[in-house]
């Protein structure tokens, strides 16, 4: 009764501790377990080598000792592995860093070489079939000069055949002929095997058009896509770094201060090396990503040449960068000579803007290697930067008279009375010294009258000419563009008493020009007229030299 009492009680809990899984067994080393592995073979071969020895002890013949002896280096090699297998396990890399594996030192040739080698491939895969079929031909030809000496050399065996009967000879002359009647089958069969190569190889042959355009088609495909993309991200990290200095200088205190100061030029070249060095890595880790090893190793090689030519071509610039400065003799803001013309340097860089505020298209990109040669000097507030103005009215140092209608950096166009038009080179028209009329003027002229007035030359006869001028003149042209008019004697001439006219112009009147010199000219006669003066003309006396007296 109590048993079952007992059962009951404890019965369930004993069936859930039956039923409960025994704890899983802790997880086995990795290590231990390979080790485990490598000494079961371990000990077996070590056993193994000791059975070896003892039946080497037992052999009874120098034979049978040698094969055992035998199988004892084999097993002992074999041991040997194991245990070294065991000992590398064991001791995992801190022991293969203690062996401290050295490295072969390669040569800078072998260096290279590796360098190019994906070129180098590419260029034996690119030119793989034209060897190839080169190589047939070569061996095809190798094979048609052995078969005609085979032939050669049968037809001279069967030629002896045919004159000797001696056994021993006539044998050893047909051994010969069935070795050379087989290198003659040899060679046939391989120009036959050569030759349907040969023939297979240009039939798969395709036109130059379509091996041009599957080698571009492959190019684009593979290569040529690689390279788009290594172009456009160079090309946006370049923009990216130039837009951001650009935002920089405009936020900047150091930019927005002094213009052109010697801190923001260094920031500039400073910036434009860094935009290329972006450009430049980007370009070079598409080509990484993208495993193109054959682009990249062109790209590394043309940086190196770039960078070996540098030795010698950076020099030079070192002038130029002295110039970017602003530190050399030419500076920016200053005036400048170039080609004969004044120029102001608005902007110095790499190409260099000058400009002309009074020329029409007064604007020039100056490669930096040309400003170089020209030397700067600071301009005068009220300084002309070019003798006229469009509209402009002006007389040249060779007489020719004229309206100013166009002015380029070029050819200066000139419209004359008439409405003729005379071109002259910009420089020409400089070197011509031009007169220019618009802002006013002064017209000179010389009158005589006659000897027999000499009483009244240097009184009334000058207030009255110059009273006349005065009034015609402003009669006709109003008293606004006539500033003034004087009369002065000038000299006495060898036939009659000149006066100097001196009449100044409002720049309005530039067009009438010449019809003022005319216009005065006749001004005078008429008062001569009205006045009764003689006006002279050139006389020619002719002195007689007296005659000797008549001899008596």
């Amino acid at each position: 009764m109590r048993f079952w009492l007992v059962l009951l009680i404890f019965g369930p809990f004993c069936a859930a501790l039956a039923d409960e899984a025994p704890p899983p067994a802790p997880p086995k080393d990795k290590n231990l377990a390979a080790l485990e592995i490598v000494a079961k073979p371990l000990a077996a071969a070590d056993a193994d080598l000791e059975k070896l020895r003892l039946e080497l002890e037992q052999a009874a013949t120098e034979e049978a000792k040698l094969d055992i002896q035998t199988r004892i280096d084999s097993e002992k090699e074999r041991l040997r592995q194991l245990r070294g297998n065991f000992r590398d396990i064991l001791g995992g890399a801190e022991a293969a860093e203690y062996e401290g594996i050295t490295q072969k030192d390669t040569t800078l040739q072998e260096q290279v070489g590796d360098l190019l080698q994906p070129i180098l491939s590419e260029l034996r895969n690119a030119t793989s079939r034209p060897r190839e079929l080169e190589a047939l031909r070569k061996s095809l030809a190798v094979w048609q000069d052995r078969l005609r000496k085979s032939d050669a050399i049968v037809a001279r065996i069967d030629g002896l055949l045919e004159k000797t009967k001696v056994p021993m000879l006539v044998e050893e002359l047909q051994a010969a002929r069935r070795l050379w009647n087989g290198r003659q089958g040899e060679a046939s069969g391989q120009i036959g095997v050569i030759q349907s190569q040969i023939e297979e190889r240009v039939s798969q042959e395709k036109p130059v058009w379509d091996t041009l355009s599957d080698l571009f088609s492959r190019f684009f495909a593979s290569r040529g896509m690689n390279l788009l993309i290594a172009i456009l991200i160079g090309a946006v990290g370049f923009f990216i770094v130039r837009r951001g200095y650009m935002l920089l200088r405009r936020y900047s205190p150091v930019h927005r201060g002094a213009k052109g100061n010697l801190t923001s030029r260094i920031s500039d070249i400073l910036a434009m090396i860094a935009a290329i060095f972006v450009a430049i890595l980007a370009v070079i880790m598409v080509f990484y990503l993208r495993g193109d090893w054959l682009l990249l190793t062109l790209a590394i090689v043309v940086l190196v040449g770039i960078a070996w030519a540098g030795k010698t071509a950076l020099p030079p610039y070192l002038d130029q960068l002295r110039t970017l400065l602003n530190l050399g003799p030419v500076r920016e803001g200053e005036r400048v000579i170039y080609k004969g013309l004044p120029w102001k340097v608005s902007k110095l860089g790499f190409y260099t803007l000058f400009t002309n505020p009074d020329l029409q298209g007064g604007a020039l990109r100056v490669p930096i290697r040309e400003v170089m040669t020209l030397i700067s000097r600071e301009a005068e507030i009220k300084e002309q930067w070019f003798p006229t103005e469009p509209d402009d009215w002006a007389v040249l140092a060779d007489g020719t008279y004229g309206k100013v209608i166009s002015q380029t950096p070029e050819q200066v166009v000139f419209l004359r009375l008439g409405g003729s038009m005379k071109t002259f080179t910009t420089a020409d028209f400089i070197a011509q010294t031009p007169e220019k009329l618009s802002h006013g003027f002064r017209v000179t002229s010389t009158f005589g009258i006659d000897y027999a007035h000499q009483a009244d030359c240097t009184g009334r006869i000058p207030l009255l000419l110059a009273k006349a001028l005065t009034t015609d003149l402003v009669a006709k042209y109003g008293r606004d563009n006539v500033r003034s008019v004087q009369v002065e004697f000038e000299n006495a001439g060898a036939s009659s008493l000149d006066y100097a006219i001196l009449a100044d112009f409002d720049g309005d009147l530039a067009p009438r020009f010449n019809a003022l010199q005319r216009r005065i000219q006749m001004i005078c006669v008429d008062v001569c007229n009205v006045n009764g003066w003689g006006i002279p003309f050139a006389q020619i006396t002719v002195h007689q030299a007296p005659q000797p007296a008549p001899s008596l």
